[in-house]
């Protein structure tokens, strides 16, 4: 057995067709196939059923999967291992952010930073503050950058135990429309209780532009998982 068989492997047992399967490694599928069959020979029993539209593993693909996952994981180590004795940066960098941060230009930050670092490989989510700061707390994403409550985020600097630690980057206020006859209309600031029982609406969809309604003002925050310089 190879780390190409490997990779192969991998990549058909997540795919469950070969068509994808080999997109995604960059292979003909006669090719993929062909490594497959070569390995399935080696090892003297199939590591996939066929059917006209999907793959599925056998019980030994199954049993192969997390060991060839780990050599994959290992070889890729031991390559950043040696970029790193070079003296480089290298790895991957998990980012996510929502989509209308107006403090911060992500899209030219993470181009910066790629220009910075090269061999490290970038993968971004754009989601709602509340399904990013999820994905950070389950170790889904390193870095998020959000529109949050200092109460959501677990204070200004940093929450309890295995919290991530947050840096505030800007202070966005919130801005208060109402009729110049409603009784808010004289006030200079207002708690969000003076709005209950009042109807409210939002034309923003799920996801977008979210913003906390817990406090009267959102932090445009960076929180982080682990630390890049």
């Amino acid at each position: 057995m190879d780390l190409r068989q490997m990779e192969y492997f991998v990549a058909l047992a997540e795919q469950q067709q070969f068509t994808r399967a080999a997109e995604v490694t960059r292979v003909s599928q006669s090719g993929l196939s062909a490594a497959i069959r070569t390995l399935e020979d080696e090892l003297q029993t199939p590591l996939f059923t066929r059917t006209t539209r999907r793959v599925e593993l056998t019980g030994a693909g199954r049993a192969l999967l997390p060991h060839a996952k780990a050599l994959l994981a290992q070889a890729v180590a031991g390559r950043d291992a040696v970029v790193a004795a070079r003296g480089e940066v290298v790895g991957e960098l998990r980012v996510g952010g929502e989509q209308c941060l107006g403090v911060l230009d992500l899209p030219d930050l993470l181009t910066r930073f790629r220009t910075r670092y090269p061999k490290v490989a970038i993968t971004f989510e754009q989601a709602g503050s509340s399904t990013l700061l999820a994905q950070l707390r389950s170790g889904d994403l390193d870095i998020a950058f959000v529109a949050s409550a200092e109460q959501e985020l677990g204070g200004p600097q940093r929450g309890g135990a295995g919290a991530p630690a947050v840096t505030q980057i800007a202070v966005e206020p919130l801005v208060f429309l109402c009729r110049p006859d409603s009784r808010l209309a004289k006030k200079t600031q207002f708690d969000w209780s003076d709005l209950e029982g009042r109807p409210s609406s939002t034309s923003t969809p799920p996801g977008a532009c979210e913003r906390s309604t817990t406090a009267p003002s959102t932090n445009a925050t960076s929180t982080a998982a682990s630390g890049w310089s």
